[in-house]
């Protein structure tokens, strides 16, 4: 049986929503726990979630949409989330902070590895010292939220070697993958009151009740979390399918989910953290048959080095060097196939060989032999 997440009046939870709705759909369920035992709240919205051309344009009866269109319907998903996290029971002020960022805009602040923005996350979650860090998914197709999920992972890789330590991490899943997945899962059990109290505050989100049957099915009677997969864990759902290191290379092996697929055009996505190197970001394009490819450097938009892609049907290995960026500390990759707004799998975290890489010792400042020995 899974164990339930119980929340206690001692608790302080920050939950990070992408998209203004997130905290309605992901946690209308846990808000209202947290409100009866008396749990303290902050909620940071990281974009205003003003890339939403159709709904506006259907609501607001206009074809072209500037950049004045989209702040003003920014402006009101703000009100939205507010209004919902009203209805779920936050009083005023709430505890809201809307970030700004780029609405499907998360993805390529990740891969210029933007300091600034992961900044502001070490800066929420060290000012406000939580106990439970409530984040999007890994596994969630929207490029957003696994994006953000990644962010956070490193966020909280800062704040460990800055002495801030955060006990509890759990993720929600709003944009599912069509594949089935296995999720140490920690539930929580909402009574009907609970449920409608939920479907009240999604529908205070008015801008998208377009897909209100979609919306409303997230009203259920368990709502989900879980803690991150561990990065040794099998994902029989993702594409990407092992990563070992060995003789100066990483080497990726994938699988296509369905027959008849082909890898052509679909791009590799790599967030690499390492010792020495500091943070790392590369992306291919993958060819339709073994080849070699140029990979690049997206901080620098710079081409590096050449990867080779073997590809046996719906198997594939790619070996890319990596001998200057060794020992790696942390790999996260992303398959990078789009249908329209969403992706067909998120990131996933590779374990890394640190015994692989060169030793390395270092040494402290004015260190003695004897503080070495």
């Amino acid at each position: 049986m899974p164990h339930t997440l119980r929340l206690a009046a001692t608790d302080r939870i920050l939950f990070f929503a992408p998209h203004p709705d997130d905290e309605s759909l992901g946690g209308g369920g846990l808000v209202q726990k947290a409100v009866a035992v008396g749990a303290q709240m902050r909620f940071v919205f990281v974009t205003n979630g003003d890339c939403n051309p159709w709904p506006q344009r259907v609501l607001e009866r206009s074809v072209f949409l500037d950049a004045k269109a989209r702040r003003r319907w920014g402006a009101r998903r703000r009100q939205e989330a507010l209004n919902a996290l009203a209805i779920l029971g936050i009083g005023e002020p709430a505890e809201a902070h809307f970030l700004g960022w780029p609405d499907q805009g998360v993805t390529p602040l990740l891969m210029r590895a933007d300091a600034e923005a992961l900044e502001i996350i070490c800066r929420q979650i060290a000012e406000w010292q939580p106990s439970y860090v409530i984040t999007p998914a890994a596994e969630d197709v929207h490029p957003d939220h696994s994006a953000f999920f990644v962010l956070v992972q490193l966020a909280l890789d800062r704040l460990r070697r800055r002495g801030v330590l955060v006990r509890h991490v759990v993720s929600y899943l709003v944009h599912a993958p069509q594949a089935r997945l296995s999720l140490a899962v920690r539930p929580i059990t909402l009574s009907l009151a609970e449920k409608a109290v939920k479907a009240e505050a999604i529908q205070a989100h008015e801008t998208q009740m377009l897909s209100r049957r979609r919306f409303l099915a997230h009203a259920r009677d368990v709502e989900p979390f879980h803690r991150p997969l561990r990065p040794e864990a099998k994902h029989p759902h993702h594409p990407i399918v092992t990563a070992d290191q060995g003789r100066g290379a990483l080497r990726l092996k994938l699988k296509l989910p369905k027959p008849f697929l082909s890898y052509r055009g679909t791009k590799l996505l790599l967030a690499l953290e390492t010792l020495l190197e500091g943070s790392l970001r590369w992306s291919l394009t993958l060819p339709g048959r073994s080849a070699r490819v140029l990979f690049t450097d997206t901080v620098t938009g710079q081409p590096l080095r050449w990867a080779t892609v073997r590809i046996a049907g719906r198997s594939a290995t790619v070996n890319l060097p990596i001998a200057a960026a060794q020992p790696l500390t942390r790999l996260f990759a992303k398959f990078d196939r789009r249908r329209v707004f969403f992706d067909t799998v998120g990131w996933r975290e590779l374990p890394v060989d640190l015994d692989r890489g060169p030793k390395v010792r270092l040494h402290r400042l004015g260190a003695t032999a004897a503080d070495e020995r």
